[in-house]
């Protein structure tokens, strides 16, 4: 397969294929799922796009924790 379909399914899990974008061509990526801990969100992709849900959630998190710290020393929630 080349180029990249509408989303990825259960069903593609674990194929490897070749996408073509205007960043580069990504050959034999993995198709993976991956799920936050904290949220339950889930993404299901390529292994690269599935590294940057993770650090977007990581990310998501930390300013959410960090948001709740500050309204807690300010008095609120």
């Amino acid at each position: 397969m080349s180029d990249e379909k509408d989303g990825f399914t259960e069903d593609d899990i674990g194929t490897c294929i070749t996408i073509k974008r205007q960043d580069g061509t990504y050959i034999e990526a993995e198709i993976v799922r991956v799920f936050c801990p904290l949220c339950t969100e889930e993404f299901i992709g390529t292994k690269r796009d599935a590294g940057g849900f993770i650090a977007g959630h990581r990310a998501y998190h930390e300013h959410e924790n960090m948001s709740d710290m500050i309204a807690e020393s300010m008095g609120g929630v």
